[in-house]
């Protein structure tokens, strides 16, 4: 007795071929899509490293738009101490605490919301002793996030936010001519100085390569076990004689 190596047989399965006619298309589709995020990733962490590095210009000069995310601006305003508003954050040198933003009038007559840096908790009240007045800095230019349904719901009235929805945040300040874009406050202060600029520290994850390896891994995987499968049921191999 031999195996007929010329005369293979398989005698599909329905309901395991219709489960892997509908998912091992989408498996592939979805690494393939993981892909095309991977290129527009690295085109978007070449242009934020090119726009990080290079020389700040007056705002003054600009129009910032939502498409200047990370342009370096150097910036000359006075900002509005009696309006803060503290999102949410942790830091690994003072623990958990708040980002202050707060609005700065350019002196052009425009307002943007600028992060100022972190602030401990027991500071989160402390508005009175923060620096005021004008200041001069470079900043970088931020878009502002949406709260979307996942996400948790500023409580304005106790002054925490959980999105950067800075959009929100000019509307409480009184509104104006805000600039579509808020600002990440950069350079360092004394140690006794708060808030602490730092935020921009801009960084990109880029997880879509392992992302598409999972997909198309999985899609392996499928197509392995379907055809282990149908060997274990006697419906896949090469007649007897």
């Amino acid at each position: 007795m031999q195996f007929l190596v010329s005369n293979p047989y398989f005698r599909p399965s329905l309901r395991p071929t219709l489960f892997l006619i509908a998912s091992l298309p989408i498996l592939l589709w979805l690494g393939t899509w993981q892909l095309q995020r991977l290129e527009w990733k690295l085109g978007l962490v070449e242009q934020m490293e090119a726009r990080l590095d290079a020389p700040a210009i007056a705002i003054e000069d600009a129009s910032p738009a939502v498409d200047d995310e990370f342009r370096r601006y150097r910036v000359s305003g006075e900002f509005d101490t009696g309006v803060e508003f503290h999102w949410l954050a942790t830091s690994e040198a003072y623990g958990i605490g708040y980002l202050v933003f707060s609005p700065l009038t350019l002196k052009d007559g425009r307002k943007v919301i600028v992060n100022r840096g972190f602030i401990p908790s027991p500071l989160k009240d402390a508005m009175a002793d923060r620096p005021g007045g004008g200041e001069t800095f470079e900043a970088i230019a931020r878009v502002p996030e949406t709260p979307g349904s996942l996400d948790a719901t500023n409580d304005e009235a106790a002054n925490i936010w959980f999105t950067r929805d800075t959009a929100s945040m000019a509307k409480l300040a009184g509104g104006g001519d805000y600039l579509p874009i808020y600002l990440e406050k950069l350079g360092e202060v004394a140690e006794a100085d708060w808030p602490k600029p730092g935020a921009a520290k801009v960084t990109l994850v880029n997880n879509h390569l392992d992302y598409a390896l999972t997909w198309y891994g999985l899609g392996v995987v499928l197509l392995v076990i379907y055809l282990v499968f149908h060997r274990s049921q006697g419906r896949v191999g090469c007649p007897r004689e």
